[in-house]
C-alpha cells in the first residue's frame, strides 16, 4: 500500500486470484459493459475518500525526488498522458504533443492547470514543463535519454531536440507514469545550475544535492490539494480550480494509518480503496460484497537484484549458477494464480495474459531464431558446473567459496511488502536446498530503498524488473542506466558469451552503443537490436527477471459508484487516479 510516490521502486503491490461473484459493483444500466455512475440530485453519503498508509506522514517531505520519504500523490499532482494498456493507444492529459518529427518535439502543458499555492494558483507554464524534463536530466532518469537540446517555445510549450528520429510511439510510451510536480519556483536554483554546468562531475553533485534535498512546502496541480497533516492522517481537500473537478461529489482524499496487516484492512473496510494489493485467496474468497477487486496487467513482475560489487555475485558465472538453481514456476506458483514465470531471463515483457496463462508474446519483441537461443536457466547441473569452474566446492552437501568459507546470499525485501514475501522465501528454499546458505532480511520499506537498495547496500535484493512499460528500450534502460548505480553495476565493462554459445569465452560488448542505436531504429535494425542486447541481459543477468504478474485493484461500493469489475476503463494505470478525473468514481448520494 502506498500513499507516497517512491520513484522507479514504486512497483509495491501485485495481483492474485479474483474469487466469486461481482463484489457489489454498480448494474450496468446501459448495457454495454459499463456501469452507471451517476449521482443523481442527493447529496453525497459521505465526504472522504480514505487510501491506507502504513506510516507516520508527519514524516513525508514534499520533494518527490528525494527518494527517502517523499510525498507526491498522485491525486495531488497530474499524470503527463494516460495510457491504455488493452488497445496500446495514447491519451494527452497534462500535457499534450503538439508537433512530433524533423528530429524534435512540441510538449504543451493543458490550458487551465494551476498550481495550488493560492486561490487559484499560479498557472502552470512552459517554465514548470521545463523544469520537469531538466530535473529528469538531472537524476538521468529515462525520459531525458531522448533528448539532447530543450528550450521554451510559448507561454506553455518546450520543443525538444531529439537524439535522432526516435520512434513516435517509443517517445509516447516515454512520458507514460510521468507527473507534472516540478513547480519551476521550487526548484529554480537547480534548474539554472543545470544550464550552468559544464562537466559530468558537476551533473553528478547537483543529481546528489538534489535527491537529498527536503521540501517543507507541499506542491501539486492536482483535483485535490494538501489540506493537514497528523501522525495519523493526511487530509487532502478538493482542489475547485482544477478543469476536472465538476467530476468529483466529494470533499476530501484521506491518506489514513493502518496497520501493516493489509487483508484486515480490507476485509474490515477500512478504507475505501487501494491501488493495488495481492490478496491472499481466502480474502478474495470471503470478502464482502461491497468489497470489489478487479484486475489489470503489470507490465513488470519481481527480480533479484546482484549487487555487482560483491566478491561472489560480481561474477558472471556465479550469477548465472544462481539463476540455475531457482524454481521461477515454484515462485509464481506460491506468489499465487495471478503470475506467470519469466520463460527466457531477458527483460522481455509479455510472459501472462489477461486470463493469468503464460503466454510468448514476448517472442515478438526478438527474432525468431533469438527467441530460441535465450537461455532458459533451468539446469541445477550447469550451475553447479559453473560454480566449480569458479573455484567452489561443495562438502557435505554444503557449497564454499574458494577460501574455504560458506557461500551465502541473504536476500533483503521490503517488510511491508508482504505479497513479495513468498517469492523470495521460495528463491530461499531453492538455494538452502542446494546447500548455499540464504535468508530474508526484511526491511521497513522506508529504510529498505533509501539505505539498502538504493545505496546499493545488499549482496541480493528486491525490487520490480521494468518500469511498466512494454518497449524492450526502457527496460534495458533501467538495467544499464537507472539502477545500475543502484546495483554498483558498470555496464561500460560488460563481458558477455558469444551469441548463441552461453558457455562461450566472455567477449566486451558496447551497451551504450547499442542502446543510441536502438533509440532510433526500426524495422530489421531495431529487432537486430533487440536480439543483441536481450542476450547480453540473458548472459549477464545483473537482475533476474522471475515472473511477471497481473495487478490487484480494490474499491468499496457501499459507499461509492464504480464500474464493474469487467470494465475496460480498469486497463489503464491506475483506475484509482483515473476514475475521480473521470467521473467514474463517485460518492453514492442520499
Amino acid at each position: 500500500m502506498a500513499g507516497a510516490a517512491g520513484g522507479s521502486m514504486l512497483l509495491a503491490g501485485c495481483s492474485g486470484d479474483g474469487g466469486g461473484g461481482d463484489g457489489g459493483s454498480t448494474d450496468d444500466t446501459a448495457g454495454d459493459g459499463s456501469a452507471d455512475t451517476t449521482t443523481g440530485g442527493g447529496e453525497p453519503v459521505v465526504d472522504s475518500f480514505v487510501e491506507p498508509i502504513t506510516v507516520n506522514p508527519t514524516n513525508y517531505q514534499y520533494n518527490h525526488l528525494n527518494l527517502t520519504t517523499p510525498f507526491s500523490h498522485a491525486m495531488q499532482s497530474d499524470q503527463l498522458q494516460r495510457y491504455f494498456i488493452d488497445s496500446e493507444e495514447f491519451e494527452s492529459y497534462a500535457v499534450s504533443v503538439e508537433e512530433f518529427g524533423e528530429g524534435s518535439a512540441v510538449l504543451k502543458v493543458r490550458d487551465g492547470l494551476t498550481w495550488h499555492n493560492g486561490d487559484p494558483g499560479d498557472p502552470v507554464d512552459a517554465d514548470d514543463l521545463y523544469t520537469k524534463l531538466v530535473t529528469d536530466d538531472i537524476v538521468s532518469d529515462s525520459l531525458s535519454t531522448l533528448w539532447t537540446d530543450i528550450e521554451r517555445t510559448g507561454d506553455r510549450s518546450v520543443e525538444l531536440t531529439l537524439d535522432g528520429n526516435v520512434n513516435r510511439d517509443l517517445f509516447r510510451d516515454a512520458l507514460n507514469y510521468y507527473w507534472l510536480e516540478t513547480p519551476y519556483r521550487m526548484y529554480r536554483d537547480y534548474v539554472e545550475r543545470w544550464e550552468d554546468a559544464s562537466s559530468e562531475d558537476t551533473l553528478a553533485s547537483l543529481r546528489e544535492e538534489l535527491r537529498n534535498d527536503a521540501f517543507e512546502e507541499p506542491k501539486g496541480n492536482g483535483p485535490f490539494q494538501f489540506e493537514e497533516v497528523t501522525a495519523n492522517r493526511l487530509r487532502m481537500s478538493k482542489y475547485e480550480h482544477h478543469p476536472d473537478a465538476d467530476n468529483i461529489n466529494w470533499e476530501y482524499w484521506d491518506l489514513e494509518r493502518v496497520s501493516t496487516n493489509t487483508s484486515s484492512v480490507l476485509l474490515g473496510m477500512e478504507v475505501d480503496g487501494i491501488r493495488n494489493y495481492t490478496a491472499p485467496e481466502s480474502v478474495r474468497n470471503d470478502r464482502p460484497d461491497a468489497l470489489q477487486v478487479a484486475f489489470l496487467p503489470a507490465q513488470w513482475g519481481h527480480s533479484l537484484p546482484f549487487n555487482m560489487d560483491d566478491p561472489d555475485f560480481g561474477n558472471i558465472r556465479v550469477r548465472q549458477a544462481i539463476a540455475e538453481f531457482i524454481d521461477r514456476e515454484a515462485c509464481a506458483t506460491n506468489y499465487g494464480t495471478f503470475a506467470a514465470p519469466v520463460e527466457a531471463p531477458s527483460g522481455l515483457v509479455g510472459n501472462i495474459d489477461g486470463q493469468n496463462e503464460p503466454t510468448d508474446r514476448w517472442t515478438n519483441k526478438v527474432s525468431d531464431e533469438m527467441a530460441q537461443q535465450l537461455h532458459r536457466y533451468r539446469d541445477p547441473e550447469r550451475g553447479r558446473r559453473l560454480l566449480r569452474e569458479e573455484g567452489y566446492t561443495k562438502e557435505d552437501g554444503q557449497w564454499l567459496r574458494p577460501d574455504g568459507s560458506r557461500l551465502s546470499m541473504p536476500i533483503k525485501v521490503p517488510a511491508g511488502y508482504t505479497d513479495w514475501h513468498p517469492v523470495y522465501q521460495t528463491i530461499v528454499s531453492n538455494l538452502k536446498e542446494e546447500g548455499i546458505q540464504s535468508r530474508m532480511v526484511t526491511i521497513e520499506a522506508t529504510a529498505y530503498w533509501s539505505n539498502h537498495y538504493l545505496a546499493g547496500n545488499f549482496q541480493a535484493a528486491s525490487t520490480g524488473w521494468t518500469l511498466q512499460r512494454t518497449s524492450p528500450y526502457y527496460v534495458f534502460d533501467m538495467y544499464y542506466n537507472i539502477d545500475a548505480s543502484f546495483m554498483n553495476f558498470e555496464p561500460s565493462t560488460l563481458e558477455v558469451p558469444p551469441v548463441g554459445e552461453p558457455d562461450g569465452e566472455l567477449q566486451s560488448v558496447d551497451v551504450e552503443s547499442l542502446m543510441s542505436d536502438l533509440l532510433v531504429s526500426s524495422g530489421e535494425e531495431n529487432t537486430d537490436l533487440t536480439d543483441q542486447l536481450a542476450w547480453i541481459t540473458n548472459q549477464s543477468i545483473p537482475m533476474l527477471p522471475i515472473q511477471e504478474i497481473n495487478d490487484q485493484v480494490w474499491f468499496t461500493t457501499d459507499d461509492w459508484n464504480v464500474p464493474a469489475p469487467d470494465d475496460p476503463r480498469y486497463q489503464s494505470k491506475w483506475p484509482l487516479w483515473w476514475f475521480p478525473r473521470n467521473g467514474n468514481l463517485t460518492a453514492k448520494t442520499a
